[in-house]
């Protein structure tokens, strides 16, 4: 793995400025709020995707290849160092995932022009579907760009004794790149495990209500959604206060707010939506987990990856098309191999030598919190029938949750197919029937 294109512009300033005035002892908070106007610009190249997701975790901005472009031999996966036998027992399941994803995605004879669609798989299994097999030691490419004060949150992370090992490399790479009077200032030691479990503690109760067959829940929202809308937009065009408004509407005030909220979203003034918040929880494979921080919008909180591996009772997600497929009950079996032998890594050598070993198909628990006006952008972006199928699902979900609690506020939150007009050129799906009828609640 290796850092290219690297660029940056004021990184050099804020170290003469720190190297002149002799601030080696400048705290966090003023260290960050000096390279908060700084430009970072990287590519990092031939990394795993757990480094890829928890750097994305970060909420800088990211490109990402996509794992539609996945090697096809063992230069597929960036492996820990682990003791010989280990290694020798993560290639063979490695080549044994790579010839699985392989067989189970395999086009019929004949040629396709641009990316194949359902009826040209032999077997009817997608590359979207076949990756599920896939360990989270695959490589990828990630494009970084981000404000400098984002680096102190890189090297909490590239230092976090939790996670050891898996960010050494990148660490000394990035560090070549950066001035010598900045390098000295930032965090080279850091333990998150004990906030970590206070935090799960914390959020016990609700992680426990997330399951397989729940696996998204509402867990609380504003009452009276469209009434908080609805006085946010009239604060910055009445003298009158909001507790006066509400008064004088009387028990018109639901009648009188969705008036309110329809005119001024009708106007294009979309931030009066942001007045509104909500909080799910979910549950989803890591394939949908990295879709979901990639996002970079919601406020989110994820359970610990440990409990991938103590959690033997947790099922795995599999594809519709696997499941109907020849390949289910080596599929089955390939996970069983790689859960058992995951575990075995994590309670010999640790979390950071066995996460790239979890599957894109296990799944992970998360709470999240957003305003209407994020979930409507990203509910527009996940509900279209070109959107991942497992994400979509649960997009359309929470869409359906959403409009018991208001009409007005996600009145938007669909494919664009239905607001305006299909944004995917020559990828369009071209149903644009079957999708007015899969949304038929649209007009409740």
């Amino acid at each position: 793995m290796k850092i290219t294109n690297f660029e940056h512009t004021g990184l050099d300033r804020a170290a003469a400025w720190i190297k002149r005035n002799h601030l080696s002892g400048i705290s966090a908070t003023e260290l960050k709020k000096v390279l908060k106007t700084a430009n970072i610009f990287f590519v990092a190249e031939g990394i795993n995707r757990v480094q890829s997701m928890l750097l994305c975790e970060l909420k800088a901005s990211y490109v990402q290849q996509s794992q539609r472009y996945v090697a096809l031999d063992q230069d597929a996966f960036a492996f820990p160092d682990l003791p010989p036998e280990d290694y020798h027992r993560a290639l063979e399941l490695g080549q044994q995932a790579l010839d699985l994803y392989t067989r189970m995605c395999a086009l019929k004879e004949g040629g396709f022009k641009g990316r194949p669609k359902p009826e040209h798989y032999l077997y009817a299994i997608p590359i979207e579907d076949a990756r599920y097999i896939l360990p989270l030691a695959a490589k990828t490419n990630l494009s970084v760009s981000m404000s400098g004060d984002k680096l102190w949150e890189f090297f909490l992370l590239f230092n976090d004794r939790k996670y050891e090992g898996i960010f050494e490399t990148l660490k000394n790479e990035l560090e070549a790149f950066l001035p010598t009077e900045l390098r000295a200032l930032f965090p080279d030691d850091y333990d998150s495990t004990a906030e970590l479990t206070i935090i799960e503690d914390f959020y016990r109760t609700d992680l426990a209500r997330i399951n397989s067959e729940d696996d998204l829940i509402l867990l609380s929202s504003c009452q009276d959604p469209d009434i908080k809308a609805g006085l946010g937009a009239l604060t910055s065009t009445q003298s009158r206060v909001s507790s006066e408004v509400l008064l004088s509407w009387g028990e018109e005030a639901p009648v009188k707010a969705k008036e309110i909220v329809q005119r001024v979203l009708g106007y294009g003034h979309e931030s009066i939506a942001e007045q509104v918040r909500t909080t799910f929880g979910m549950m989803c494979s890591l394939v949908t987990y990295h879709q979901q921080v990639r996002h970079r919008l919601p406020e989110m909180f994820r359970e610990d990856f440990s409990n991938l591996f103590s959690d033997t009772e947790r099922p795995v997600i599999v594809p519709d098309s696997i499941r109907n497929s020849p390949f289910l009950e080596e599929f089955l079996n390939l996970t069983e191999a790689y859960r058992t032998f995951s575990r075995e890594i994590y309670q010999k050598l640790g979390l950071g030598k066995a996460m790239p070993f979890i599957l894109n198909c296990q799944l992970l628990k998360m709470i999240m919190s957003t305003n209407a006006r994020i979930d409507n952008q990203m509910l527009s972006e996940r509900t279209c029938l070109n959107a991942q199928w497992e994400i979509r699902k649960l997009a359309v979900k929470k869409l359906k949750i959403l409009r018991e609690l208001s009409g007005v506020l996600y009145e938007k939150a669909l494919p664009p197919c239905l607001v305006s007009k299909c944004h995917e050129g020559k990828m369009t799906c071209g149903k644009q029937q079957e999708v007015r009828d899969l949304f038929y609640f649209r007009q409740k």
